[in-house]
Order: C-alpha cells, then sequence, then structure tokens
C-alpha cells in the first residue's frame, strides 16, 4: 500500500467519522461545519514532494462570512459559489493552517510512512482529531461569532 492509499483511508476511516459525530459534513478532503452565517470548512492539503513511501498532510481552516464571500463575488463573479478551504482569495478571505490556533503557534504537518506500523497511522488520525477538536474548534466558534 502506497503512503497515498494509507492517508486516503486514514482519512475515510479514522479522521472523517469523529469529525462527523463532532457535526463536520463532508468526506475526502473537505468538510464543512454547517452555520448559516459563515462558510465554515476545513480542507486536508498534502506536500506537493510527497512520495510513495512517506506523505505529509496539513490542515487549512476557512471561516468566512457568507454575506462578505457574497459581497466579494459580485465584485469578482469567476469565484466559486462556495469557497476553498486551501485556496487563498486574498488577505480578507485568507485560510490558516491549523498549526497556528494549536498551542505552539508553528506550522504543523503530519506524517503517513509505509514504513510505519498500522498503530502510527491510527495515532496519526488521533493527533489529527484530537487538534482539531481540542484547540482549533474554541479558535473556530469564535471566528464565526465575531461575523
Amino acid at each position: 500500500m502506497t503512503a497515498q492509499e494509507l492517508y486516503r483511508a486514514m482519512l475515510r476511516d479514522g479522521v472523517a467519522p469523529r469529525l462527523r459525530a463532532l457535526g463536520w459534513k463532508g468526506s475526502g478532503l473537505r468538510f464543512e461545519l454547517p452555520d448559516p452565517n459563515a462558510w465554515v470548512q476545513l480542507g486536508f492539503q498534502s506536500s506537493r514532494f510527497n512520495s510513495a513511501e512517506s506523505l505529509d498532510f496539513t490542515v487549512n481552516i476557512s471561516v468566512i462570512g457568507r454575506a462578505a464571500w457574497e459581497n466579494h463575488r459580485e465584485e469578482h463573479p469567476e469565484l466559486p459559489a462556495r469557497p476553498n478551504p486551501v485556496v487563498h482569495y486574498g488577505r480578507r478571505f485568507e485560510p490558516v493552517r491549523i498549526g497556528y490556533l494549536l498551542a505552539d503557534r508553528r506550522d504543523t504537518w503530519w506524517n503517513i510512512s509505509t514504513d510505519q506500523p498500522g498503530d502510527a497511522v491510527d495515532r496519526t488520525a488521533d493527533g489529527v482529531v484530537a487538534a482539531v477538536a481540542d484547540q482549533a474548534m474554541p479558535e473556530i466558534r469564535r471566528r464565526i461569532a465575531a461575523i
């Protein structure tokens, strides 16, 4: 099994069900927390330097007011109806990497490798979900409230 296959299986079997239990909807590389006033999204991003044996990934978080997004789209009709959480649409609509919301406030990437034991992939899934639930969610809620 390649690192990419391990990553997809980890997202499907380990991360997605637990994110859904926290109220997130979605699958694969993109999840949304339903909110009537904001686009609240997680976007999983893998490194462009990955190989078949090793894959690094991070999580981008995007909280964008729906009204502000619609106003911006009126000026830029080429933009999608729903913003993508890994795309930068300018300073006002810029996603933040999850590491900057964690205790150490630095860019954080996780690694999946074909030479890791199976439980290491499970521990990686645990770490990702814990980072979202315990540390990112309070900041996400704060940003939603500020809209």
